[in-house]
């Protein structure tokens, strides 16, 4: 099939999405782009810029030159990934924490329903499948007189990527995974459906399930700060603002996500903090 007559396809199966959401009575646009930098770079252009009305956008991209996650890593993009990216506008100057934590708790349901019930977190917003990296999430911010932008960016591994070996896809579970509209027909009503309670009630509804769903809850852990081990302890959960709760000989520690990473930590590893 000649890349044009795809091309069509898939924006005919946004225009498609878009009707869907609306019958559900969850206004959101819906555009498809073949080829773009970044989905997440686009949408924060396009906010700033004051284009369209101050209500959801989803972009979806059928592949990324320059798509980016936490700490201004590459997200490789081998053309069997779902790129996507909603800009949200939350009231003006509207406090956002832990928006991420809340996103991959709503990323890993609509995974479970889709026939990955191993789908698990990984802190503070990765999404592992077998121990290896399947999805990810970006949440980066707008401010406009009109409203708090947050553009919230999701990158999910439809089939494994080939010479990345802590990486998998969908299809570890099958050798028919469901394409990007099938996800997308779930997962941007979750999003939606999500985000007007996450803007009244902050993180606190999905603290549990968060809790629940983290790959190393109880497990000795790492925090790495570029690359040195600055914390070590076990993984209590989060707390209402997002920040990962680590038990250490010390006492309970709060540890922001900034730039810092999760580890399990290794064989004999000490649970002080150095």
């Amino acid at each position: 099939m000649r890349s044009g007559t795809i091309h069509c396809v898939d924006a005919h199966k946004a225009q498609t999405l878009e009707a869907e959401l609306a019958a559900q009575n969850l206004a959101c646009s819906v555009r498809w782009m073949e080829q773009t930098s970044s989905t997440n770079a686009d949408l924060l252009q396009h906010v700033r810029a004051g284009r369209g009305a101050v209500s959801p956008q989803l972009l979806v991209a059928g592949h990324q030159t320059a798509g980016r996650g936490r700490q201004a890593r590459v997200w490789q993009d081998a053309g069997n990934s779902l790129l996507t990216s909603l800009a949200w506008p939350f009231a003006p100057g509207a406090a956002i924490a832990g928006l991420s934590v809340a996103v991959g708790v709503w990323l890993t349901q609509c995974l479970h329903g889709l026939g990955s019930p191993e789908a698990r977190l990984k802190w503070p917003n990765d999404v592992l499948l077998h121990g290896r990296k399947l999805a990810g999430v970006l949440v980066e911010l707008a401010d406009t007189p009109q409203a708090r932008w947050a553009v919230i960016g999701i990158g999910l591994n439809l089939r494994t990527p080939p010479d990345l070996p802590h990486a998998t896809g969908l299809d570890a579970v099958g050798s028919n995974p469901p394409d990007r509209w099938d996800v997308l027909r779930r997962l941007a009503p979750a999003l939606l459906a999500g985000l007007p309670t996450y803007a009244h009630s902050g993180l606190a509804p999905w603290i549990d399930a968060w809790n629940h769903l983290h790959a190393w809850t109880g497990q000795a852990v790492a925090i790495l700060d570029q690359g040195e081990t600055r914390h070590t302890g076990i993984a209590r959960g989060v707390d209402d603002s997002g920040c990962l709760l680590l038990e250490t000989p010390q006492g309970l520690r709060r540890v922001s996500s900034g730039d810092v990473s999760l580890r399990l930590a290794g064989a004999g590893a000490s649970l002080g903090s150095p």
